[in-house]
C-alpha cells in the first residue's frame, strides 16, 4: 500500500488571508479573533509565509488570562499564507475575500490537531475539515480526491506541497495540477514552481544513472539552436559525435574549448562532428519571478552571451543547442550532468562509447578507435 509521507503537523499549520477590491469590510481591514483555553499569559505571533515555510512576522500580541487574543489590520491582508504561533503550537486557516472577521475557538493542547471551532469563514472551515481528513488517508488516490475538492488554491497548494514533499514521481502530476491553480504572481507559486523543476531534474538524474553508460543508446536531444531552429542529436546518427555540455559563463569550459576545436578541425572530414549543449540561460528561481516581458528580455541577453561565446571560441561546427534555462533544462538532467564541461562520445550507431573525455589527446585517442 502506498502511504502518504506527511511532514509533522506543526509544519503544516498556517493562516491564509485574502483581500478584496473594497477591502472586505466597512473599515477595509482584517480581524482574526482567537480564544484558546490554557493559553493565558502566553504570547501569539502572526507570520506571512510561503508554502515552503519562509516567514515574515507581521504582528505579535499577548494573550489574556482567559486565552483571548486577536490580530487586527486597518487594511485587508493580501492573498497568501499566514501562520499563527502560540508557543510550540501552530495552526492554519484559509480566508477568502469577504472574510473580514473570523473567530476561532479551541484549546491550546489540541490546536495543532485542528480541534477548533471556526465562524465567519467558509474557507477557514474548509481548512479545518481538510486537515482533519488528512489523518485518515493512506492511498495516493484518496489524497488526490481530497485535493480536487478543496476550493481555496492556497490551501490545496500548501497541503499538497507538504504532504507529498517526498512522495516522488507518483505525486508529480498532482503537484503540477495544484501549481496551475495558484496565482502566478504569488510567492508560493515561485516556491512551488522551483520545487517541481528540481523534482523533475532529480528524477531524470536517477534514470540517467541507469541509462547513461558506455554501450547504452544515447538519449536523443532536440534543442533550439541560436537562430531558434531545432537541432536534433538523432539526425547525426551515422557519424561519430562528441556531445559536449558547456556554457559561456563556465571558465573551465572556455579553457577546454581550444582542445575541442583542435580535434574537430583534424577529424571533421572523416565522419566526426560535435553537438554542443549550452547551459546558458535564466535560473529557474529567477524565471518564476519575472513577468513574461522580463523573462523574454533576460533570455535574449543570455542567448546573446551564448552566441558571442561561440564566435569568440571559434566553435565552427553547426550543431549548437540550448534550452536557455541554466541548470533547469531537461538535457543536462537526461544525461545526468552535474558539472561542466561534460562530454559523451557517441559512436556511428548512436551508442555511448566514452564518458568524460578531457583534453585533445584523450579525445583523439578515443576517437581514432571509432573512426
Amino acid at each position: 500500500m502506498y502511504r502518504l509521507l506527511f511532514l509533522p503537523l506543526c509544519a503544516l499549520l498556517t493562516v491564509l488571508a485574502s483581500c478584496t477590491p473594497d477591502g472586505g469590510s466597512a473599515s477595509g481591514g482584517t480581524t482574526i479573533r482567537v480564544q484558546l483555553a490554557q493559553a493565558g499569559g502566553l504570547s501569539a505571533n502572526l507570520d506571512r509565509i510561503t508554502i515552503g515555510g519562509e516567514k515574515e512576522m507581521l504582528k505579535s500580541t499577548s494573550i489574556d488570562q482567559a486565552g483571548n487574543f486577536s490580530f487586527s489590520f486597518p487594511q485587508a491582508l493580501g492573498d497568501g499564507l499566514y501562520q499563527i504561533r502560540v508557543g510550540a503550537q501552530k495552526a492554519t486557516f484559509a480566508l477568502e475575500a469577504a472574510d473580514s472577521e473570523v473567530d476561532i475557538t479551541g484549546e491550546l493542547a489540541s490546536f495543532s490537531n485542528y480541534d477548533v471551532e471556526v465562524s465567519g469563514s467558509e474557507a477557514a472551515t474548509e481548512t479545518v475539515r481538510t486537515m482533519q481528513q488528512l489523518q485518515q488517508l493512506g492511498e495516493l488516490a484518496e489524497f488526490q480526491s481530497l485535493v480536487d475538492e478543496i476550493k481555496n488554491p492556497y490551501t490545496a497548494a500548501f497541503v499538497t506541497f507538504n504532504a507529498l514533499l517526498r512522495a516522488g514521481e507518483q505525486a508529480l502530476p498532482i503537484h503540477e495540477a495544484v501549481l496551475e491553480r495558484l496565482p502566478k504572481d504569488a510567492d508560493s507559486y515561485t516556491t512551488y514552481s522551483t520545487y517541481i523543476t528540481q523534482l523533475k531534474q532529480q528524477l531524470a538524474f536517477q534514470k540517467a544513472q541507469q541509462l547513461i553508460k558506455p554501450g547504452q543508446p544515447a538519449p536523443d536531444l532536440e534543442l533550439p539552436g541560436p537562430d531558434g531552429e531545432m537541432v536534433s542529436l538523432a539526425d547525426l546518427k551515422g557519424q561519430v559525435v562528441l556531445l559536449d555540455f558547456w556554457a559561456a559563463w563556465c571558465g573551465p569550459c572556455r579553457r577546454e574549448n581550444p582542445n575541442v576545436v583542435k580535434v574537430y578541425e583534424r577529424y571533421k572530414d572523416r565522419g566526426f562532428t560535435i553537438y554542443s549543449v549550452s547551459l546558458d540561460g535564466v535560473r529557474p528561481e529567477q524565471a518564476a519571478r519575472f513577468t513574461p516581458e522580463e523573462l523574454a528580455e533576460a533570455t535574449e541577453n543570455q542567448r546573446q552571451k551564448w552566441v558571442d561565446a561561440i564566435a569568440q571560441d571559434g566553435l565552427s561546427w553547426p550543431h549548437h543547442g540550448s534550452e536557455l534555462k541554466f541548470w533547469g533544462g531537461e538535457a543536462s538532467a537526461k544525461y545526468g550532468v552535474q558539472a561542466i564541461p561534460a562530454t559523451f562520445l557517441i559512436d556511428r550507431d548512436g551508442n555511448i562509447a566514452e564518458i568524460g573525455l578531457r583534453g585533445a589527446a584523450s579525445i583523439e585517442q578515443a576517437l581514432q578507435g571509432l573512426l
